[in-house]
C-alpha cells in the first residue's frame, strides 16, 4: 500500500538530488570530491524579537506587552493624517521622506508675498478679468464673425466693394453688447466659480437675443403705426437673480449697492461732473426709450461691478497700514514705512 500513501524512500529521493545518482558514479564522486554532500535540512525558525523581549519581559515581572511600531495606538484618531501629500503620485506611504517638508507653491507664494504683491495681484486679477470678458464676447457672436468671415471669403461683389459693412456692424455691436452684458451681470468679480461663470455667459447670451427680438417688435410696430409694446426691463433683481442664483457675484452687488443707497437704477450724483456729461450725452444720442432704459441699466450695474473692486482694493490697503503699524510698534519700521507715515498715507480713508 506505499504506492497509495506515498513511500518515504521515493520522498526522499525526491528532495535529495544526490540519491538519484548511480551507485557507481556515487562511489567515483566520493573518492575524488574532497567536499562531502551532506542532504540539506529545512534550518528550525528563529525565535522572533518579540518572543525573546517577552520572555526577558515575563522574567521581570512586566505582564503588559510591549508596544507594537506597526499598530496605530488605541487613544489614535480613527483618521490619520496621510503620509505623503495628495500631490504624490503614490499615497500607500512611498518616498514619505521626499515630502515630508513638501509646501504647496501657492502657500510658499503666499507667505512670501508683500503688501504691493498682494495689491499688485488684485490689480492683474481685474485685467485678467477683463481680457476673460472679451474672450466670453467673442464666444457667443461666434455665429456673426462667421458670417462676417464668409463674406470676406465668399461675397459678392456688392459685398467686396461695401467692405463687408453690414456684418462687420453686427458682429461689432454684437461683441460690444454681450461685453456690456457680462459686466453688468457680474464677470469681473474675482470670487467665481466655473459653473457661475458658464451661467453668466449663458444668461448674457439669452438678454443680447432678447434685446434683439424687442427691437425687431419694436420696429414691426412702427411701421404698422402700432405703439411699441411695454415690456419689463431685460436686467431686473427678480429675473437676474433667478437666473445666476441667490449668491451669486451679481446677487452680492446688488445687495452692497442697495447698502449704500435707496435706490439700485442709476444716480448720477455718484459720478464725477466729466462723466455726468458723458452718460447724458450718450443717453441723449439714443433714439427710443428702450434703449435709454437698458443703457441706464447697463450702467448701473457696470458701477456695482467696479464698486466690489474698489473695496477689494480698499481691504489690500487696510491691511498695509496695518502691517506698518505693527512693525511700527515692534520696533521694526522700515523707512519705506516711514516715508508713507511722513506723506499721511496711515489716515484712514474716512479721515
Amino acid at each position: 500500500m506505499g504506492w497509495l500513501w506515498g513511500d518515504s524512500k521515493t520522498t526522499d529521493q525526491q528532495t535529495d538530488p544526490y540519491s538519484k545518482l548511480d551507485p557507481g558514479l556515487r562511489a567515483f564522486l566520493e573518492k575524488e570530491s574532497p567536499l562531502k554532500y551532506e542532504v540539506t535540512q529545512p534550518s528550525p525558525a528563529r525565535p522572533s524579537p518579540d518572543a525573546a523581549s517577552n520572555e526577558y519581559r515575563s522574567q521581570l515581572g512586566w505582564t503588559e506587552p510591549p508596544p507594537s511600531t506597526t499598530q496605530q495606538p488605541a487613544n489614535a484618531p480613527s483618521t490619520s493624517a496621510p503620509a505623503v501629500p495628495p500631490e504624490s503620485l503614490y499615497q500607500d506611504g512611498r518616498y514619505a521622506y521626499l515630502w515630508k517638508n513638501y509646501r504647496p507653491r501657492a502657500e510658499i507664494e503666499a507667505a512670501s508675498q508683500t503688501e504691493a504683491d498682494k495689491l499688485r495681484a488684485v490689480i492683474d486679477a481685474y485685467n485678467d478679468r477683463r481680457a476673460a470678458i472679451g474672450r466670453a464676447a467673442v464666444e457667443n457672436c461666434v455665429l456673426e464673425q462667421m458670417a462676417e468671415r464668409e463674406c470676406w471669403e465668399s461675397g459678392n461683389f456688392r459685398d467686396m466693394m461695401n467692405m463687408c459693412r453690414g456684418p462687420g456692424r453686427q458682429f461689432m455691436r454684437c461683441y460690444t453688447m454681450q461685453s456690456r452684458f457680462l459686466k453688468a451681470l457680474g464677470y469681473l468679480s474675482l470670487e467665481r466659480s466655473e459653473a457661475e461663470e458658464e451661467r453668466i455667459q449663458m444668461h448674457a447670451d439669452r438678454l443680447y437675443h432678447e434685446m434683439l427680438a424687442r427691437e425687431a417688435a419694436a420696429e414691426e410696430a412702427r411701421k404698422s403705426g402700432m405703439e411699441a409694446p411695454v415690456l419689463p426691463p431685460l436686467i431686473s433683481k427678480e429675473s437676474t437673480t433667478a437666473a445666476l442664483g441667490a449668491d451669486s457675484a451679481w446677487a452680492e452687488a446688488h445687495k452692497r449697492t442697495e447698502e449704500l443707497g435707496p435706490s439700485t437704477g442709476l444716480n448720477l450724483s455718484d459720478y464725477t461732473p466729466d462723466r455726468q456729461e458723458q452718460i447724458k450725452k450718450q443717453l441723449a444720442s439714443l433714439a427710443t426709450r428702450e434703449e435709454r432704459e437698458l443703457e441706464m441699466q447697463l450702467i448701473a450695474a457696470e458701477r456695482r461691478s467696479q464698486l466690489e473692486i474698489a473695496e477689494r482694493v480698499q481691504e489690500r490697503f487696510a491691511e498695509e497700514r496695518k502691517s506698518r503699524e505693527s512693525r511700527r510698534e515692534r520696533g521694526k519700521e522700515t523707512v519705506g514705512d516711514t516715508i508713507k507715515r511722513i506723506w499721511g498715507w496711515d489716515q484712514d480713508d474716512g479721515k
